[in-house]
């Protein structure tokens, strides 16, 4: 379906494909199926023709985009020796280097790469016999691949150019955007940019596409240094392109150069663009989400890859491993002695408010008719507030349940604090009995 004329309205069926394309994507956003290859590979191509750029000649898969990130500093690096690399970063060398073997050699030709593995080959006969005095096979072998791997590398770093994300994503976009605004008017637009990419992005980006590169950003190791993101995210661009995908579902004839991008979003992971070669990565192998959507996971990591990558969250705080795994039992002393507010905050959580306020120095704030109101000190955070409450109403056996609300830190009196969790004033609360 072609537009005649500028949309200045969205049918009824308009708005139900509207609805359609926000659950799709939304679903496309927080995929864990493997990385389709050869829809990346079909994507890369189309993506590099609508900007008008050469197909790179090296195409890197890589598991994860921490793994895509380490390839990255490592091209930007000038380390020679991978000696230096930590065990996942040393991996990630020997992937890029291994599954570049038959691309250089055919980018170079048979002959060429002849000659490069017979220079490299003497180079580790030579190591080899100088080291040992007498010729090892094995030896020689694990030399010859030490440094066919520098070799590659360094060929890599010759042949990669400039980043060409800019060309093909934002200046692609503007070009097709430009094109939009003539064919459907602003009112339009907004709406349907209001429909579709906060509420997909929340579900997505803000979900898991954030928190995983936070933690890329913190584990680098040797290779530290700022982070640049001259890269396309994979199904975590969901939200952009569904907003444009909603357009071509309509009738809007521009968004075809976008194609690439939105086959890669359906296809992959991260993926960095250069002028000589591409990373793509594959996306998570298990997200974890509590009941709003928040990544969550009480018995392993929230977000993992199938390079055994990922990390720990507890109800979207990323924690360390040992909180959630919990190696031994939780202790106020293991509370108290975690630095970070936040994960101590967790840590309080899973062993129980209640018990902690029992365990720990306590402050008795105020008392009335209405409860006791407790505040407990934190390092480096903001106090803990509780009220203590009495059910009004026994138990089978008799006994009365005693609660433990938490309430904001500002809170002064006992009854000001139970109306609080009610959403009420203290002037407001005069309760005739409490269940």
């Amino acid at each position: 379906m072609l537009l005649t004329k500028k949309v200045e309205q969205l049918s009824a069926e308009d708005l139900r494909i509207l609805e359609e394309t926000r659950t799709h994507w939304g679903n496309v956003g927080l995929s864990v199926a493997e990385a389709d290859t050869n829809g990346s590979l079909s994507g890369i191509k189309l993506a590099y023709e609508a900007a008008g750029l050469k197909l790179p000649g090296i195409i890197i898969f890589l598991q994860s985009p921490r793994a895509g990130a380490t390839a990255v500093r490592l091209l930007k690096s000038d380390l020679e020796w991978p000696a230096q690399l930590d065990p996942s970063q040393k991996r990630v060398w020997d992937d890029v280097w291994k599954q570049c073997v038959r691309q250089i050699e055919q980018k170079i030709g048979i002959d060429k790469w002849a000659e490069v593995r017979r220079s490299i080959r003497k180079e580790a006969e030579r190591i080899v016999l100088d080291k040992e005095s007498i010729y090892i096979e094995s030896r020689v072998k694990a030399e010859f691949a030490y440094r066919m791997g520098i070799w590659i590398w360094k060929y890599l770093r010759q042949i990669a150019g400039e980043p060409k994300f800019q060309q093909i994503r934002t200046e692609v976009e503007a070009s097709v955007n430009a094109k939009v605004q003539e064919q459907v008017s602003n009112k339009v637009l907004e709406e349907v940019f209001q429909e579709l990419v906060p509420a997909i992005r929340r579900q997505v980006w803000a979900s898991i596409g954030e928190p995983t590169r936070t933690m890329i950003t913190t584990n680098n190791g040797i290779l530290a240094g700022r982070q640049t993101w001259e890269c396309g995210f994979g199904h975590l661009d969901s939200s952009w392109i569904a907003y444009y995908d909603f357009l071509r579902q309509i009738g809007v004839d521009c968004t075809t150069p976008l194609n690439g991008i939105k086959k890669l979003t359906e296809s992959c992971g991260w993926w960095w663009p250069y002028e000589g070669l591409c990373i793509i990565t594959g996306r998570p192998v298990e997200v974890h989400r509590d009941n709003r959507g928040i990544i969550h996971n009480e018995t392993g990591m929230a977000i993992k890859y199938s390079d055994g990558w990922g990390y720990y969250a507890w109800h979207g705080i990323i924690v360390p491993e040992y909180v959630v795994l919990l190696p031994e039992p939780i202790d106020v002393e293991m509370i108290n002695n975690e630095p970070n507010a936040e994960v101590r905050r967790v840590l309080i959580e899973r062993f129980g408010l209640d018990n902690y306020l029992k365990a720990g120095n306590v402050l008795k704030v105020h008392q009335d008719e209405c409860g006791i109101l407790y505040r407990m000190n934190l390092r480096g955070d903001e106090p803990i507030l509780v009220v203590r409450v009495m059910n009004s109403t026994p138990e089978p056996d008799g006994t009365i349940k005693e609660y433990f609300l938490r309430v904001p830190p500002n809170m002064l009196r006992a009854r000001q604090a139970v109306a609080w969790t009610f959403g009420l004033t203290e002037e407001e609360y005069f309760p005739l009995a409490e269940t």
